[in-house]
This record gives structure tokens, C-alpha cells and sequence, in this order.
């Protein structure tokens, strides 16, 4: 692998960076475990970096679908029992949704943060956590009618915008994460495999030339269709009669 290339690798996790540990806490409450997770951040990260991901607006959501995806194949590909692994909620800072979460079980606090942190929907986190969609709801429902109660006015009004925004700052917390250096290490033996650069400009200069011969078709259809048209001819007017003309014809046969 040339030093280019190298180079080009480091700049690129350097901007995933920002988002590793969300990406990681992610996969982690997905999968349960942390070797698990560990390997979907590892995949997230490798296959945005082969799909040629760009950073910009899409940026993340790319990166958070990526590692849902492989977490999920984790679970999937999953034979046996795994030790689980993932810790729960640390303090909220909230007093009357910490309270409560301290009531609630390891599984249901992991069923709270899928659905308020990760986004998933009741019948995807039954599918995760082998419940049904219908318990799921029973345990989001009686987490938020407990909460409600012992909130203020305001707040309650604006619960679920409170406990996404815990949830949501859970999952970006560093404390537990693995060191990025390792699993850039991981990548970079990845990438370098994969040859990515070069594909990332085959792909580019693909692009320029579909556009260019895009632009030429056009141009053609356009100077076809001017030179088909067909012209406006006017009607040629019968030529006035020249009495003149009649004598000088006459006079030419005598």
C-alpha cells in the first residue's frame, strides 16, 4: 500500500472519528455484546469506506444505517449463547427518569435505548430482544406513564424530546468504547485490500464521461432536429401580366 494511499485512509477515519462512539454504543446495544459490536463498527466503517461515502450532508446517516445493518447480520449469523456485555444506562441527569430507570431491568432499559436512542421501531426491537412487539409497547408505555407522573408540567409535554436527548447523549459517550487505533489498524489492513482509491477514481472519472457523452447526445438530437425541420417556403405569386410582353412575342414571330 503506498504512503498516498495510507495517507488518504488516516484523513478519511479522521472524519468518522467524531461518530465513533455513537456507531459503536449502537452496535453494542443492538448486539448485546461487545466483541460483536466491536466487529459491526469495524464492517459500518469498511463499507462506507468501499461505497465511496463522501463527507457531506449524508455523511452520518450513511455511517449510523451501515453499522444498524451489521449489527444486525451479527445477530443474525449469531450461533450460541454470547455473553452480554452492554452496561445499561449510566446517570441522566435528570432526577425523575434516572429513578425510574433504576427500576427498570438491564433488558428494558436496552429496549428503551433502541427505540429512544437507536430509533428502532417496537417490531424490530422484538425481533433483537426475541419479545414480542406487543411487550415491547407494554414496556416503552409503562416507562412513560411512570416518568410522566413524577415530572413537571413542562416537562411531561416534552418527554419523549427529553429522554431521545439522554439517550442520544449516552450513546456518544466514550467511556467503554474501543480505541479508535485499534480499530483503525483493522480497517486500514481492510482498505488496503480492497484497493479503494483506485476504485473511488474509476468511479469518477465513469461519472465524467457518462455526463460527457450525455452532453454530446444532446447536442446531436439538437442540431438534428434544426436541420430536419423543414423550411417555410412562401407560395411563389403568378407574375403580373405585361402587356409588353405579348407584343414584343408577337412581333419576334413576324
Amino acid at each position: 500500500m503506498s504512503e498516498q494511499t495510507s495517507e488518504a485512509l488516516r484523513l478519511w477515519f479522521k472524519r468518522v472519528e467524531p461518530l465513533y462512539p455513537e456507531l459503536f454504543n449502537t452496535a453494542h446495544a443492538i448486539c448485546g455484546n461487545y466483541d460483536q459490536a466491536e466487529y459491526a463498527l469495524r464492517g459500518a466503517i469498511l463499507e462506507a469506506w468501499a461505497e465511496s461515502a463522501e463527507v457531506g450532508m449524508g455523511f452520518r446517516e450513511k455511517l449510523r444505517g451501515a453499522v444498524r445493518e451489521e449489527a444486525f447480520d451479527q445477530l443474525k449469523q449469531r450461533s450460541g449463547e454470547v455473553d452480554f456485555t452492554w452496561p445499561g444506562f449510566a446517570e441522566t441527569g435528570n432526577d425523575a427518569i434516572q429513578k425510574q430507570l433504576n427500576r427498570e431491568s438491564l433488558e428494558n432499559q436496552r429496549i428503551l435505548m433502541l427505540r429512544h436512542g437507536v430509533g428502532l421501531t417496537a417490531g424490530r426491537i422484538a425481533r433483537i430482544t426475541d419479545q414480542s412487539a406487543s411487550q415491547v409497547r407494554s414496556v416503552l408505555n409503562r416507562f412513560e406513564s411512570r416518568c410522566r407522573r413524577n415530572l413537571s408540567g413542562p416537562e411531561r409535554s416534552r418527554f419523549d424530546a427529553l429522554f431521545s436527548g439522554i439517550a442520544r447523549r449516552q450513546l456518544a459517550a466514550r467511556a467503554g468504547v474501543p480505541h479508535p487505533a485499534a480499530v483503525y489498524r483493522a480497517f486500514e489492513a481492510e482498505a488496503s485490500r480492497l484497493e479503494v482509491p483506485e476504485h473511488r477514481l474509476s468511479r469518477v472519472v465513469f461519472r465524467i464521461l457518462m455526463f460527457l457523452m450525455a452532453l454530446v447526445c444532446a447536442v446531436l438530437l439538437w442540431l438534428f432536429a434544426v436541420l430536419v425541420q423543414a423550411p417555410d417556403v412562401e407560395p411563389q405569386s403568378a407574375a403580373p401580366d405585361r402587356p409588353g410582353a405579348t407584343v414584343e412575342t408577337v412581333q419576334a414571330a413576324e
